[in-house]
């Protein structure tokens, strides 16, 4: 009997080896390889208050096939001139600004670069976008890093999600470094079941941050009132749409925040002479020839303006060109394709065009 219970663990267990092994070839010929991407190796943990994660210098990535080096001061791109060119425009956003899925010349900073300097305009433009970052986090990072190169003028490319927690946690970062770096990182059966286990965590811990009660809790420090009298705003906000990202522009906490955010970079912008202009990024979607999210970008124009700031929407320009055409992939929603970038480009460089530079004051 013993015999028999000993080979009936043996063939449980080699049934079990070879069910892996079946599983791990099957996985490799699919092509499933996610730590191939090693984008959590250019994130590290951040000491400037406000930042949580930074991108690190030096790093270099490589995601869904797409080549992403960050140089040795800590954004993507080429280093910063050694010499102070004549302009330089120093652009804010998350990862759509970062260009995550794309290569570093197909960025619209890469592209404004290009065509700024097509028309002899001796310009730099540093690409200081982190992905997952909301708007107080590009700030705070202008302030912690941006400010010694002396913008002439600062670009805040707006996602409509930036008013919703979308970054990923700390330990989410951690976790995937960690796993990089184990023994088991070569093997796609660990990989299968830690990659699905970590997509769970992050769905359920932005779920609970984005709770209003839990988001409340968490910024109540840095949320501004939104007062009674302003009726404008208050109608928006019931007219606001309530899908996808955009369910949050109902909420007076998270426009008071967007709002908290624009004045601190209001402030910084008169103490160091430079001109901002705000960026809105639609949402890559489209029903019936119709764009229904055009609420939303009004209420960030009007945060915008309140602040001083000029504003580019984007949805014009982006429903002409069909917002299917520039889609980077398959129910991708918020990242544009390389003509979503050069559109964004092209705007920019007009805009730059109609605007001279302004001295800062001495």
């Amino acid at each position: 009997m013993r015999r028999d219970y000993l080979m009936k663990i043996g063939l449980s267990t080699a049934s079990c080896l070879l069910a892996l092994l079946a599983l791990e070839i099957g996985l490799r010929l699919y092509g499933f390889n996610p730590f191939r991407d090693d984008r959590g190796l250019i994130f590290r943990p951040s000491s400037s208050p406000g930042l949580k994660y930074e991108l690190t210098p030096g790093a270099h990535s490589n995601f869904s096939g797409t080549d992403i080096r960050i140089n040795s001061q800590g954004f993507r791109g080429p280093e910063p001139s050694s010499t102070r060119p004549a302009q330089r425009v120093l652009v804010l956003g998350d990862s759509i600004a970062f260009g995550t899925v794309l290569p570093w010349e197909a960025t619209f900073s890469a592209l404004l670069q290009q065509r700024l300097r097509s028309e002899k305009r001796d310009v730099e433009v540093l690409n200081f976008a982190v992905g997952g970052y909301d708007t107080l986090q590009e700030v705070a990072l202008l302030e912690a890093r941006g400010l010694k190169y002396e913008p002439d003028l600062v670009v805040v490319s707006f996602c409509l999600n930036d008013i919703s927690i979308a970054s990923a946690s700390l330990e989410h970062i951690e976790r995937i470094k960690s796993q990089q770096k184990s023994l088991l990182r070569n093997l796609r059966v660990p990989q299968f079941v830690f990659t699905n286990i970590e997509k769970i965590r992050l769905k359920r811990w932005l779920s609970h941050m984005n709770q209003p009660e839990v988001f409340h809790r968490e910024y109540e420090h840095q949320i501004e009132a939104i007062n009674d009298n302003e009726v404008e705003l208050l109608d928006l906000l019931k007219n606001a749409p309530r899908y996808p990202s955009t369910t949050w522009y109902g909420d007076r906490d998270r426009i008071g925040r967007l709002r908290f955010a624009f004045r601190r970079l209001a402030g910084i912008s008169r103490d160091h002479g430079f001109p901002v202009v705000v960026m809105i990024v639609p949402l890559l979607l489209q029903e019936g020839g119709l764009y229904t999210h055009l609420t939303a970008h009004r209420i960030v124009a009007m945060e915008a303006q309140r602040a001083g700031f000029d504003t580019i929407d984007l949805a014009p320009a982006f429903m002409r060109a069909g917002m299917g055409n520039l889609k980077s992939g398959f129910g991708d929603i918020i990242h544009p394709n390389q003509r979503g970038h050069a559109i964004m480009a092209d705007l920019l460089a007009d805009y730059i065009a109609s605007h001279p530079r302004r001295e800062p004051p001495k």
